[in-house]
């Protein structure tokens, strides 16, 4: 029995030993060879993103202030957004029954106006007025039209526009209507008082008040922040609001490789560093004249300052100083003939390929490198062939 075991046994050995061999052997002999394989040639975009750093500029902010009162002021009605533009001659708000009206003017007005003023700010204001399409002196001088104007201006919103000399005219009524009825006063005395009661009430009526206008920044502003119907402004921080003027952009400096990739109206996305916003679109606005190097220690290399703005409404959650990436895609309609670079080969006479059942090299003029695929030229390989890659 146990010569039987040790026969199969020895039977098994030599069989395992036969069908084993052959493997090992054909390992070895792989070895020995390089291991190679196949890709093809193809048509691609060699082009890769760029990608630099830029900064947030949200322009400036100022306050909505209101002119200096006694006790505190309520706000009863709020015509403006977050949000929204401020044009000249628009009614912000109406606050302790008094409107306040956003003006554009060269300058900020300094006083009360009213009929028969003159100087450089009553020319100011009816430059205002004419620019805002109502009835104007044109002059230097406060007459009938400009109180026509300002009329206009507040019966636009349904409002009344302040007046002056009131009390006068009542008190020049009322001595003249005592004086009709007073036996002892003459014909002249009553004639004179007459003249003093049309007088006063020539010289009644619509006023310019200061303290109904806002004088807007220049840079077309917009509300940053408004308070809310039956808000309470305090009389010592009379604000209303926060406007914030001129444009908001992305701004970055680049070098001369990279200032020919942004010409005017490019796309590029821009992301914050820390990526609390992704993937806004801007596009190129303008791109400065060549500007040498600045800032402390020259920190801001020289290059060109690239502007971008926004396609959309600016995004809120790009803070004004916040540092961006921007980055422009790579242009995929440039296509060009490509091979993966681990089939390309190098020897003194300069760069090749091997084709696939060909004794000779094929010799290829090499271009544009990206991702992993380099351009090609040659006379012995087109588009759909198949070269030999590998070490």
């Amino acid at each position: 029995m146990a010569s039987v075991v040790g026969c199969v046994l020895a039977i098994v050995g030599f069989m395992l030993g036969y069908f084993l061999r052959a493997p090992l052997d054909d390992l070895k002999d792989t070895d020995e060879q390089t291991v190679t394989g196949l890709a093809k040639v193809e048509e691609r975009a060699l082009t890769s993103d760029t990608t630099i750093g830029g900064n947030v500029r949200r322009g400036k902010t100022s306050d909505i202030t209101l002119q200096a009162s006694e006790g505190e002021q309520v706000v009863t009605r709020v015509e403006v957004s977050k949000g929204d533009v401020l044009n000249s001659g628009q009614l912000i708000a109406i606050v302790s029954g008094r409107p306040i009206f956003a003006v554009s003017t060269e300058f900020p007005l300094y006083r009360n106006l009213d009929l028969g003023d003159s100087g450089d700010d009553v020319r100011e204001l009816n430059s205002l007025l004419s620019n805002l399409g109502k009835a104007s002196a044109r002059s230097e001088n406060f007459t009938q039209s400009t109180r026509d104007g300002i009329a206009q201006l507040y019966s636009g919103y349904d409002l009344k526009a302040p007046s002056s000399g009131q009390d006068e005219v009542k008190e020049a009524q009322a001595a003249y209507d005592e004086a009709k009825s007073d036996s002892e006063v003459d014909d002249e005395e009553r004639q004179t008082l007459l003249e003093q009661l049309d007088s006063a009430k020539a010289k009644a009526g619509v006023q310019f008040r200061l303290s109904d206008f806002y004088f807007l920044p220049s840079g077309s502003p917009n509300i940053e922040k408004i308070v809310k119907r039956g808000s309470i402004i305090d009389s010592e921080e009379p604000v209303l609001g926060t406007v914030r003027s001129g444009e908001s952009t992305v701004k970055a400096r680049v070098d001369l490789s990279q200032a020919e990739k942004f010409e005017t109206g490019t796309e590029v996305t821009v992301s914050t560093t820390d990526s609390t916003v992704s993937q806004e679109i801007f596009t190129v606005k303008e791109i400065s004249d060549f500007k040498e190097a600045s800032g402390e220690d020259d920190k801001i290399p020289p290059g060109y300052d690239v502007t971008f703005e926004s396609e959309d409404d600016f995004p809120d959650e790009l803070q004004d100083a916040a540092a961006v990436s921007i980055t422009l895609a790579g242009d995929d309609s440039d296509k060009s003939t490509a091979i993966p670079l681990v089939g390309l080969r190098e020897d003194p006479e300069g760069n090749y390929v091997l084709l696939p059942g060909a004794d000779e090299k094929c010799r290829v003029s090499t271009g544009e490198e990206a991702s992993g695929w380099i351009e090609v030229s040659s006379d012995c390989i087109t588009v759909g062939d198949k070269i030999v890659v590998g070490p």
